[in-house]
Protein backbone atom coordinates (compact mmCIF):
# COMPACT_ATOMS: atom_id res chain seq x y z
CA UNK A 1 0.00 0.00 0.00
CA UNK A 2 1.13 3.36 -0.88
CA UNK A 3 -0.27 7.00 -1.33
CA UNK A 4 -1.25 9.28 -4.33
CA UNK A 5 -0.55 12.71 -5.09
CA UNK A 6 -4.20 14.69 -5.17
CA UNK A 7 -3.43 15.09 -8.86
CA UNK A 8 -3.14 11.33 -9.52
CA UNK A 9 -6.57 10.37 -7.05
CA UNK A 10 -8.69 12.90 -9.44
CA UNK A 11 -7.42 11.17 -12.77
CA UNK A 12 -7.89 8.02 -11.52
CA UNK A 13 -11.33 8.62 -10.40
CA UNK A 14 -12.07 10.66 -13.56
CA UNK A 15 -10.56 6.73 -15.47
CA UNK A 16 -12.99 5.18 -13.74
CA UNK A 17 -16.07 7.07 -14.15
CA UNK A 18 -15.49 7.30 -17.95
CA UNK A 19 -14.54 11.02 -18.02
CA UNK A 20 -12.01 11.22 -20.96
CA UNK A 21 -11.88 15.31 -20.68
CA UNK A 22 -10.31 14.99 -17.16
CA UNK A 23 -7.35 12.21 -17.22
CA UNK A 24 -4.39 12.28 -19.36
CA UNK A 25 -4.29 9.00 -21.03
CA UNK A 26 -0.08 8.60 -20.60
CA UNK A 27 -0.55 9.36 -16.87
CA UNK A 28 -3.44 6.62 -16.89
CA UNK A 29 -0.78 4.27 -18.36
CA UNK A 30 2.32 5.15 -16.13
CA UNK A 31 0.36 4.83 -13.05
CA UNK A 32 -1.07 1.68 -13.58
CA UNK A 33 2.88 0.23 -13.35
CA UNK A 34 3.02 1.27 -10.24
CA UNK A 35 -0.49 1.44 -8.73
CA UNK A 36 -1.77 -0.56 -5.83
CA UNK A 37 -4.13 -0.20 -3.21
CA UNK A 38 -3.58 3.22 -1.58
CA UNK A 39 -4.61 5.20 1.60
CA UNK A 40 -6.15 8.76 1.27
CA UNK A 41 -6.25 11.12 3.77
CA UNK A 42 -9.61 13.16 4.62
CA UNK A 43 -7.76 16.78 3.84
CA UNK A 44 -6.92 15.13 0.48
CA UNK A 45 -10.81 13.83 -0.22
CA UNK A 46 -12.00 17.64 0.86
CA UNK A 47 -9.54 19.19 -1.38
CA UNK A 48 -10.00 17.08 -4.57
CA UNK A 49 -14.33 17.23 -3.70
CA UNK A 50 -14.71 13.62 -3.43
CA UNK A 51 -18.45 12.66 -2.26
CA UNK A 52 -19.20 10.09 0.63
CA UNK A 53 -21.03 8.20 -1.80
CA UNK A 54 -18.30 7.74 -4.10
CA UNK A 55 -15.90 7.11 -1.53
CA UNK A 56 -18.07 4.57 0.00
CA UNK A 57 -18.29 3.05 -3.19
CA UNK A 58 -14.07 2.91 -3.35
CA UNK A 59 -13.74 1.91 0.13
CA UNK A 60 -16.33 -0.80 -0.11
CA UNK A 61 -14.24 -2.14 -2.73
CA UNK A 62 -11.00 -2.66 -0.62
CA UNK A 63 -8.79 -0.62 -3.11
CA UNK A 64 -8.83 2.62 -1.13
CA UNK A 65 -8.10 3.02 2.56
CA UNK A 66 -9.11 6.54 3.86
CA UNK A 67 -8.14 8.02 7.47
CA UNK A 68 -7.52 11.20 9.35
CA UNK A 69 -3.82 12.15 9.17
CA UNK A 70 -2.39 15.07 10.51
CA UNK A 71 0.20 15.90 7.29
CA UNK A 72 1.17 14.64 3.99
CA UNK A 73 4.47 13.30 6.06
CA UNK A 74 1.71 11.12 8.43
CA UNK A 75 -0.05 9.84 5.59
CA UNK A 76 3.07 8.58 3.88
CA UNK A 77 4.78 7.03 6.58
CA UNK A 78 1.25 4.99 7.81
CA UNK A 79 1.91 2.86 4.09
CA UNK A 80 3.63 -0.20 3.91
CA UNK A 81 5.65 1.28 1.33
CA UNK A 82 6.70 4.69 2.56
CA UNK A 83 6.20 6.74 -0.84
CA UNK A 84 3.71 8.95 -2.57
CA UNK A 85 3.24 8.84 -6.39
CA UNK A 86 3.24 11.93 -7.95
CA UNK A 87 3.74 13.69 -11.47
CA UNK A 88 4.90 16.95 -9.95
CA UNK A 89 8.30 18.13 -8.43
CA UNK A 90 9.14 19.71 -5.35
CA UNK A 91 11.03 22.91 -6.31
CA UNK A 92 11.75 20.85 -10.03
CA UNK A 93 13.19 18.03 -8.12
CA UNK A 94 11.35 14.40 -6.93
CA UNK A 95 13.08 14.15 -3.39
CA UNK A 96 12.21 10.83 -1.43
CA UNK A 97 9.48 9.90 -0.34
CA UNK A 98 8.04 11.45 -3.56
CA UNK A 99 7.95 8.84 -7.09
CA UNK A 100 7.43 10.32 -10.11
CA UNK A 101 5.13 8.28 -12.59
CA UNK A 102 6.41 9.84 -15.95
CA UNK A 103 10.11 9.50 -14.85
CA UNK A 104 12.38 8.49 -12.07
CA UNK A 105 14.75 5.81 -11.12
CA UNK A 106 12.25 4.12 -8.93
CA UNK A 107 10.55 1.55 -10.95
CA UNK A 108 8.54 -1.67 -10.49
CA UNK A 109 9.42 -5.30 -11.22
CA UNK A 110 8.65 -8.76 -11.10
CA UNK A 111 10.32 -11.32 -8.74
CA UNK A 112 10.50 -14.29 -7.28
CA UNK A 113 12.38 -16.00 -4.68
CA UNK A 114 13.47 -19.73 -4.07
CA UNK A 115 14.50 -21.64 -1.22
CA UNK A 116 17.02 -24.30 -1.32
CA UNK A 117 15.83 -27.65 -2.63
CA UNK A 118 13.07 -25.46 -4.07
CA UNK A 119 11.82 -26.75 -7.95
CA UNK A 120 13.41 -24.08 -10.56
CA UNK A 121 10.90 -25.19 -13.52
CA UNK A 122 8.28 -22.89 -13.47
CA UNK A 123 11.25 -20.16 -13.16
CA UNK A 124 13.52 -22.00 -16.28
CA UNK A 125 10.62 -22.17 -18.18
CA UNK A 126 9.45 -18.30 -17.25
CA UNK A 127 13.02 -16.78 -18.27
CA UNK A 128 12.85 -19.38 -21.52
CA UNK A 129 9.42 -17.32 -22.51
CA UNK A 130 11.05 -13.85 -22.16
CA UNK A 131 13.95 -14.96 -24.51
CA UNK A 132 11.54 -16.03 -27.12
CA UNK A 133 10.65 -12.53 -28.77
CA UNK A 134 14.60 -11.16 -28.34
CA UNK A 135 16.63 -9.62 -30.80
CA UNK A 136 19.98 -10.01 -28.89
CA UNK A 137 20.91 -11.60 -25.88
CA UNK A 138 24.03 -10.60 -23.26
CA UNK A 139 24.70 -13.41 -20.17
CA UNK A 140 26.33 -11.80 -17.28
CA UNK A 141 28.10 -14.36 -14.98
CA UNK A 142 31.60 -14.01 -14.14
CA UNK A 143 31.71 -17.88 -13.33
CA UNK A 144 29.54 -18.96 -16.23
CA UNK A 145 32.79 -21.21 -18.05
CA UNK A 146 35.21 -21.13 -15.12
CA UNK A 147 36.61 -25.31 -14.71
CA UNK A 148 37.20 -24.96 -11.17
CA UNK A 149 33.95 -23.04 -9.88
CA UNK A 150 32.72 -26.65 -9.39
CA UNK A 151 33.18 -30.25 -10.89
CA UNK A 152 30.59 -29.71 -13.30
CA UNK A 153 29.74 -26.18 -13.43
CA UNK A 154 30.28 -25.41 -17.02
CA UNK A 155 28.12 -28.54 -17.88
CA UNK A 156 25.60 -27.50 -15.79
CA UNK A 157 25.31 -23.96 -17.28
CA UNK A 158 25.82 -25.50 -20.79
CA UNK A 159 22.29 -27.75 -20.65
CA UNK A 160 20.64 -24.68 -18.78
CA UNK A 161 21.69 -21.93 -21.76
CA UNK A 162 20.79 -24.57 -24.38
CA UNK A 163 17.54 -25.01 -22.52
CA UNK A 164 16.74 -21.12 -22.09
CA UNK A 165 17.98 -19.35 -25.15
CA UNK A 166 15.64 -19.66 -28.20
CA UNK A 167 16.25 -21.31 -31.65
CA UNK A 168 16.40 -18.46 -33.84
CA UNK A 169 19.18 -16.29 -35.22
CA UNK A 170 20.08 -14.10 -32.93
CA UNK A 171 23.23 -12.50 -31.30
CA UNK A 172 24.42 -13.92 -27.68
CA UNK A 173 26.99 -12.17 -26.05
CA UNK A 174 28.55 -13.74 -23.29
CA UNK A 175 30.07 -11.18 -20.66
CA UNK A 176 32.41 -13.85 -18.34
CA UNK A 177 35.95 -13.24 -16.50
CA UNK A 178 37.65 -17.25 -17.31
CA UNK A 179 37.69 -19.82 -19.37
CA UNK A 180 35.87 -19.06 -21.78
CA UNK A 181 37.40 -20.79 -25.13
CA UNK A 182 36.37 -22.08 -28.70
CA UNK A 183 35.43 -25.25 -27.07
CA UNK A 184 32.39 -23.51 -24.77
CA UNK A 185 31.29 -21.90 -28.30
CA UNK A 186 31.11 -24.52 -30.08
CA UNK A 187 29.27 -26.64 -27.57
CA UNK A 188 26.57 -24.22 -27.97
CA UNK A 189 26.62 -23.93 -31.94
CA UNK A 190 26.78 -27.75 -31.97
CA UNK A 191 23.02 -27.48 -30.62
CA UNK A 192 22.06 -24.89 -33.23
CA UNK A 193 24.44 -23.14 -35.88
CA UNK A 194 22.06 -20.16 -36.54
CA UNK A 195 23.29 -18.24 -32.76
CA UNK A 196 25.84 -15.69 -33.27
CA UNK A 197 28.23 -16.15 -29.98
CA UNK A 198 30.05 -13.56 -28.61
CA UNK A 199 32.47 -13.46 -26.36
CA UNK A 200 32.97 -10.11 -24.76
CA UNK A 201 35.26 -8.11 -22.45
CA UNK A 202 34.33 -9.37 -18.43
CA UNK A 203 35.08 -5.35 -17.55
CA UNK A 204 36.22 -4.57 -13.69
CA UNK A 205 32.92 -2.42 -13.11
CA UNK A 206 30.85 -5.39 -13.62
CA UNK A 207 29.44 -6.83 -10.68
CA UNK A 208 25.68 -8.05 -11.13
CA UNK A 209 24.89 -11.34 -12.46
CA UNK A 210 21.83 -11.12 -15.31
CA UNK A 211 20.42 -11.13 -18.95
CA UNK A 212 19.58 -8.86 -20.61
CA UNK A 213 17.54 -8.43 -24.02
CA UNK A 214 16.46 -5.06 -26.24
CA UNK A 215 13.30 -6.04 -24.05
CA UNK A 216 13.86 -6.45 -20.55
CA UNK A 217 16.47 -7.32 -17.89
CA UNK A 218 16.63 -10.43 -15.78
CA UNK A 219 18.48 -9.82 -12.37
CA UNK A 220 19.86 -12.96 -10.72
CA UNK A 221 20.61 -13.48 -7.20
CA UNK A 222 23.61 -15.78 -8.18
CA UNK A 223 25.21 -17.10 -11.15
CA UNK A 224 22.88 -19.33 -13.29
CA UNK A 225 24.13 -22.26 -12.04
CA UNK A 226 22.08 -21.56 -8.79
CA UNK A 227 18.35 -21.36 -11.64
CA UNK A 228 19.91 -25.03 -12.78
CA UNK A 229 20.57 -26.62 -9.56
CA UNK A 230 19.09 -26.45 -6.24
CA UNK A 231 21.30 -26.94 -3.40
CA UNK A 232 21.45 -23.12 -3.13
CA UNK A 233 18.18 -20.24 -2.34
CA UNK A 234 17.99 -18.19 -5.96
CA UNK A 235 16.18 -15.11 -6.80
CA UNK A 236 15.51 -13.61 -10.35
CA UNK A 237 13.85 -9.74 -10.95
CA UNK A 238 12.11 -8.75 -14.01
CA UNK A 239 12.70 -5.08 -15.00
CA UNK A 240 10.61 -4.38 -18.45
CA UNK A 241 13.06 -1.43 -20.36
Amino acid sequence: MLALHCDLISEYIAFQRGQINKYDKETIRKLFKYLQPFKMSVTQKEHIGLSDELIKSLVDGGFVKIRRFVNEKELIESTKLKIMLTKDSKDGTYPYPYINILNDEVDVSFTATYKSGDDRDKAIEHIRALLVDANEISIYDRYLSKINYSSNSWDTNKLLLLNILPRKAVDINIYCQDDWNINRENDLLSIYSEWSINREEWGRNIHDRYIETDKVIILLSSGLINLASISKDFTYIIKVK
